[in-house]
């Protein structure tokens, strides 16, 4: 029998997707969010790649991951994952996480999402394998709800509470309750298009640094 002394709780780590275009606020927020309600050891920032024909012109996936590497500097539970970056071509959710799986077969891997991506999560490529990989933890986006689409369902096969990430190794979808961390990254961009100085919605390493290389500018 394994005893309390003897029990070693397997490192429970957060993959947060996205295309991170620019990094903003509110992706911060949404990560201080996860971390602490989640109580997760680390969250990894997972930028996906963008086909060159939806990427912000000019921008490149390096400059995605260096704004992200900026933003996360003085956080330090939060890291870059560069899996996807270092690819060709667009990949699959359920492709890169059995790869983080194979290299940390020690931990509990937990993917970040948005109501949004909920509500449709079953024409996701291989949805049951993501799930027998990791857990799902779903943040609240505007304009969506647990009442949409496929999230009814899925969270009435899969619903947990926080508390089992660190009991089980996955397959469990944790819903979260959290406030608005929604910056449109859009408007942000047509902000940085027309040249405006101030944008309270970057930190300011990622806007000067947008700044300094004149990134999203038409």
């Amino acid at each position: 029998m394994i005893t309390d002394a003897h029990f070693s709780p397997r490192p429970l780590i957060g993959i947060f997707g996205g295309t991170f275009d620019p990094v903003h606020l509110g992706h911060l927020a949404c990560a201080r969010y996860v971390l602490q309600h989640c109580a997760l050891d680390q969250l990894q920032f997972m930028p996906c790649h963008v086909p060159p024909h939806r990427a912000s012109p000019g921008v490149s996936a390096q400059q995605r991951a260096t704004m992200v590497e900026l933003a996360i500097a003085d956080e330090p539970a939060m890291v870059l994952q560069p899996l996807e970056l270092n690819r060709n071509s667009p990949s699959y959710t359920a492709d890169s996480l059995a790869l983080l799986k194979h290299s940390m077969p020690a931990s509990t891997l937990a993917f970040v999402i948005g109501m949004d991506s909920l509500s449709y999560f079953t024409k996701w490529y291989q949805w049951q394998r993501i799930l027998e990989l990791s857990h799902l933890i779903v943040c609240q986006r505007p304009g969506y709800s647990h009442l949409d689409g496929d999230a009814p369902a899925l969270l009435r096969d899969y619903a947990a509470s926080p508390a089992a990430l660190h009991q089980s190794s996955h397959g469990k979808i944790i819903e979260l309750h959290n406030p608005d961390f929604s910056p449109s990254a859009t408007a942000i961009r047509a902000a940085l298009a027309q040249n405006q100085q101030n944008i309270s919605e970057l930190a300011l390493p990622v806007l000067n640094y947008i700044q300094q290389h004149r990134l999203y500018q038409s």
